[in-house]
């Protein structure tokens, strides 16, 4: 039954409270599987006693003040559905009370941060607050320091003072509170997501509510009525959950909820799915993270086969999931809307035949589709403001009318142009293929004011920087000076543009291409560059230009003569070339010395093959050719400052240096022994002063995938009251970096919020951390363990370039010393010891220096397991260094993409077909990892394994994945044969990662002479011996740690699929 039209969402549901008493709103299962149902009439009755209630509190709600200027209450509160939309509707009736000034709620996100929400207090002139106590109320006090203003923070009531009452004489008054609506006054204000800034406050009036929910009911009432919809985890506070409130008034759905007697926080997708089952639910409203995880569980797509609609929205769903759910017709449908406009995109009575994607608008709004004019077929969604459909927000005019641009970029169906989807952003970014993103526009007009540049555009999707191309002004000026000329005379431009860029966005002079008067621009009428069809006609000069900085040089640093006796380039003149070359491709390094790493001053790899092929082509010029072509390719990663590069290139630009006699492995011995010594000599002495009354964590490196698994454990244990969560600096806050890793790991992101979690940002290699002295002092007096998870992984650089992080080692040696408690903290440090030549690996020091990996990376581990081990053996330091095996996919099958086995499963899709091999392999699931690490802070032991102790067969992985890819297995040889034959062009080597990989892969290959081991670990590595961990741990028992099997490798897989990484 229908409300008659005319009335306000508070009449509306007033209406249903006296004409459907009986009929359900929500329902909630508890633990025990009990339903609760509320009906209309206990709906209703709530909301009176909660608009009794708010008079009660607020009670200089009088005439004051103007009565036109109504009071704006602040609602800051984590609380569940129920209890949150009833205090809502309140609010409502209050609006446009008979009595007093009328009030307006403000629905304020929990997730903000106390400087978000102070910002938004003073934007609306808040002037009560209600909070739920605990962690809101902490948000909401540090919010009034921050603004200074006087706000009165009110209790916010809790279901059970709402629901279960024991007042059970209250009557719903026979006389309304309200006056007849006047529909142009606030209903409520909500606030955006503050994407790009701080959220912008919007105001929702009574006749744009009303819109709302006449569209709903339009577009809804014929398919779903009857339906009960499942929208656990949708917050009341967003515009998309406040908007599914209405659905039962609309169409008579059953809105299916968390239960309020339920701890709160993020519902993860396993209890989300157990509730849509347990609640009979055959609709569900979700946002796309659920169904990017559920895509990769088949026991989760056999339970959502069975559903009728799927509603989804909030966020774009990524491709690799939406279409797994489609082709396995899964009833996804597509909701389109925003705050500034509402929910716009229909019901269809069936899910769109052309895909997931494609939705239609309903009849009341009213698109502009502007053609974006060098993307044919795309265009930018605007939506004019009529007299039925009337926006929140206004940020254009369109034929003389308010309207709203939402940057959105369309495609309209070229046989249904009915039908759009929404494939991007109209200020969309150029992504690199490192994942960094550059907006081009700022850095083009910067180039623009030069009188010499007509044009520019920014150029680099999918590479690994950006190009610039130029139109000279006039066109036929680069002929007159030539190209060179002409890059000179515009680079104060390109450099004034490079200054305002973030680091990955600055353009090399080589990186200029000119435009040729043969091949003039693509211009608009309105005189803006066709982006897109310009760059289409540089095509070839824009790969041509990439090629040839892959073989540049830095041609304006002058070569030296080569003055050392007999030839060569002496130690002076070396220095000299070698400085001026780094400092000019490094610009960005201004105050670098000669003792500075390169790479830890910002060097990346595109620099650092810039430095590379300048000094070989000054090589070429004065060392005998014989010395250049015997040349390790990665020099400037094994010597990454100026004097060691200059050393080295002194060396070897001089005749018969490679005749030298001396051996490079007892060079290396010293090398790494003086390292050793240098970092444990003066050790602090430890004083005990008092008994720790808690167990507090020191754990850094908290934003990697173990790193976040230790700190999301944690957080949950009871004996842990305090974590430092410290990570160096970013550009994004500690929070974010966290929310980000969280969500990607399928872990519950409501822990980020835990008052145990203390983030830190600072540098372990500097004494004090780079942190403040008060700080410093509170993790030293309070910490019992510390878990050093933090280790640059870059197999490329030497053990040079890890010193900071050798150092690092040693100052948390330091601060677990000078702890004043009785017991030094615990410091466990997880280390990967890469060994050579060693068929199984002992619980046991590793003391012989040729059996570690010469990769820097290696190295720098086993120098802080002596410098570790040392401290044990002088100090009262307790230490437990654990080395790291290959770690697998977590609880939602995430394994990063960038390591071997990963690639391994792409580049059998690439050759057709996966490799099978002797021996087994020992990969432990990151959660599990996490575990044990955390039980061994109380271990009895010093060292510890950490790999599978039941490993899995590597035959038994391939044929799960050969099931699960459609592929044939192919003998190990076969495979490595056809990858090392597959092309190696720039698209290749990015969609195929195991091109990177090929030395690894070739050591899967036994040597002559030798075989694998059937019970040895597969790909050359060697095996961890596991009993004295397994003794002390349980994480590792079977219990915890089963074999793993196919719904491990089905995980990883479906995991890959979603993010796009498999086909």
């Amino acid at each position: 039954m229908s409300s008659p039209a005319g009335l306000s969402l508070d009449q509306i549901f007033d209406w249903h409270r006296v004409h459907t008493p009986h009929t359900p709103y929500a329902v909630f299962s508890d633990e025990d599987d009990s339903k609760t149902v509320i009906n209309w009439s206990s709906l209703g009755t709530s909301i009176h006693r909660c608009v009794q209630y708010i008079k009660e509190n607020i009670i200089e709600c009088t005439n004051k003040q103007p009565i036109e200027k109504p009071i704006v209450i602040g609602i800051l509160a984590n609380s569940d559905a129920i209890t949150y939309l009833t205090m809502l509707h309140a609010h409502l009736h209050l609006t446009h009370p008979k009595d007093g000034r009328p009030i307006v709620p403000f629905l304020i996100s929990p997730r903000n941060s106390p400087t978000v929400v102070a910002h938004l207090l003073k934007e609306v002139d808040v002037k009560y607050l209600w909070v739920t106590e605990g962690p809101m109320r902490d948000i909401a006090e540090e919010a009034l320091k921050i603004s200074g203003r006087d706000v009165q923070l009110l209790r916010f009531p809790t279901y059970k003072e709402i629901y279960e009452t024991s007042d059970h004489n209250f009557v719903v008054p026979q006389e309304s509170d309200s006056n007849p609506v006047s529909f142009d006054t606030p209903a409520f204000i909500l606030h955006s997501s503050g994407s790009t800034a701080f959220p912008k406050p919007r105001v929702i009036t009574h006749r744009v509510a009303a819109q709302h929910y006449r569209n709903t009911l339009d577009n809804g009432k014929s398919i779903l009525r009857g339906e009960r919809t499942a929208m656990h985890p949708l917050p009341v506070f967003h515009a998309f959950g406040c908007l599914i409130t209405l659905w039962p008034a609309a169409f008579g759905v059953t809105l299916a909820v968390r239960s309020p007697h339920t701890a709160l926080g993020p519902l993860s997708p396993e209890s989300f799915l157990q509730s849509i089952v347990r609640d009979d639910c055959r609709t569900i409203v979700t946002v796309p993270n659920y169904l990017e995880t559920w895509a990769s569980d088949q026991k989760a797509v056999e339970i959502l086969q069975k559903m009728k609609y799927i509603f989804w929205g909030g966020g774009p769903l990524s491709r690799g999931a939406g279409e797994s759910l489609y082709k396995r017709n899964i009833p996804i449908v597509a909701s389109y809307g925003a705050t500034e406009f509402g929910v716009t995109s229909v019901f269809p009575e069936k899910p769109s035949a052309e895909g997931y994607e494609w939705f239609r608008l309903g009849k009341d709004t009213t698109p502009v589709f502007t053609p974006i004019e060098d993307e044919p077929g795309l265009f930018k969604l605007c939506f004019k403001q009529t007299n039925i459909f009337e926006l929140t927000t206004v940020n254009t005019e369109i034929d003389g009318s308010p309207a709203y641009d939402s940057n959105d970029i369309v495609e309209r169906h070229p046989v249904d142009p009915t039908l759009i989807r929404i494939v991007g952003r109209y200020d969309e970014q150029i992504m690199l293929s490192t994942g960094e993103k550059t907006n081009p526009v700022p850095l083009e007009r910067i180039m623009e004011r030069d009188e010499n540049i007509a044009s520019a555009v920014v150029f680099g999707r999918g590479r690994q920087s950006n190009g610039v191309l130029i139109l000279p002004n006039p066109p036929q000026e680069p002929e007159r000076l030539g190209v060179e000329g002409f890059r000179n005379k515009i680079w104060a431009a390109i450099e004034a543009a490079n200054t305002y860029a973030p680091a990955h966005s600055r353009i090399l002079k080589e990186m200029i291409l000119l435009a040729s008067p043969s091949k003039p621009f693509l211009f608009t009428d309105k005189r803006t560059v066709k982006r897109g069809l310009t760059l289409k006609l540089y095509e070839q000069e824009i790969e041509d230009i990439y090629k040839a900085f892959d073989e540049s040089v830095k041609t304006d640093v002058p070569i030296p003569k080569g003055l050392y006796p007999n030839g060569g380039l002496t130690e002076e003149e070396s220095l000299t070339f070698v400085r001026n070359v780094v400092k000019s491709i490094l610009k960005q390094a201004k105050n670098i010395g000669d003792a500075d790493d390169i790479f830890l001053l910002g060097s990346d790899s595109l620099q650092a093959t810039f430095i590379k092929n300048t000094l070989l082509h000054a090589l070429k010029q004065v060392a005998p050719l014989s010395n250049v072509r015997k040349l390790s390719t990665n020099f400037v990663y094994q010597f990454p400052t100026i004097n060691g590069l200059a050393q080295y290139l002194a060396k070897v630009s001089r005749p018969n240096v490679f005749d030298d006699t001396s051996d490079p492995n007892v060079q290396r011995e010293g090398q790494l022994d003086n390292l050793v010594h240098k970092y444990t000599q003066n050790w602090p002495v430890h004083k005990p002063q008092r008994i720790a009354k808690d167990e507090v964590v020191l754990l850094t490196g908290s934003t990697g995938g173990l790193g976040s698994q230790l700190l999301a454990q944690l957080v949950q244990l009871p004996s842990v009251t305090r974590i430092y969560a410290f990570n160096r600096k970013s550009s994004k806050s500690s929070y974010d970096r966290h929310m980000e890793v969280f969500k990607d790991r399928a872990n519950d992101i409501d822990l980020l919020r835990s008052p145990k979690i203390v983030f830190v940002e600072g540098d372990t290699s500097i004494k004090g951390f780079e942190i403040s002295a008060e700080l410093f002092s509170e993790i030293q007096s309070t910490i019992t363990a510390i878990i050093h998870n933090a280790w640059q992984v870059n197999f490329n650089i030497t053990l040079a370039s890890f010193e900071p992080a050798i150092r690092g080692v040693r100052n948390l040696i330091d601060l677990a010393l000078s702890s004043p408690l009785t017991s030094p903290p615990t410091l466990l440090f997880t280390s990967t010891v890469d060994w050579l030549g060693v068929p199984s690996i002992p619980e046991l020091p590793a003391t012989d220096i040729d059996t570690i990996n010469t990769s820097g990376y290696a190295e720098s581990k086993w120098v802080s397991e002596r410098i570790l081990l040392t401290a044990e053996q002088q100090t009262t330091l307790k230490p437990v260094i654990i080395r790291v095996g290959q770690l697998s996919g977590g609880i939602n099958g995430n394994w990063n993409m960038r390591e071997w086995f990963p690639a391994l499963i792409r580049g059998s899709q690439v050759v057709g077909g996966v490799p099978e091999n002797r021996g087994f392999a020992s990969f432990v699931p990151l959660h599990i990892a996490a575990s044990t690490i955390i039980e061994l802070r109380s271990a009895p032991i010093g060292l510890a394994h950490l790999v599978h102790p039941r490993p899995i067969l590597w035959n038994d992985i391939i044929k799960h994945a050969s099931k699960a890819l459609e592929l044939p297995v192919i003998p190990y040889e076969e495979w490595l044969n056809r990858l090392e034959k597959s092309p190696r062009t720039d698209l290749a080597l990015k969609t195929n990662p195991a091109l990177h990989l090929l030395d690894f892969y070739r050591a899967g290959i036994p040597p002559e002479g030798k075989k694998v081991a059937d019970d040895g670990e597969s790909m050359g590595i060697a095996t961890y011996e596991t009993s004295r961990t397994c003794s002390v741990t349980h994480s590792l028992d079977n219990a915890h740690l089963p074999a793993l099997g196919k719904e491990e490798v089905d995980r990883w897989i479906g995991y890959w699929r979603v993010k796009g990484f498999l086909d």
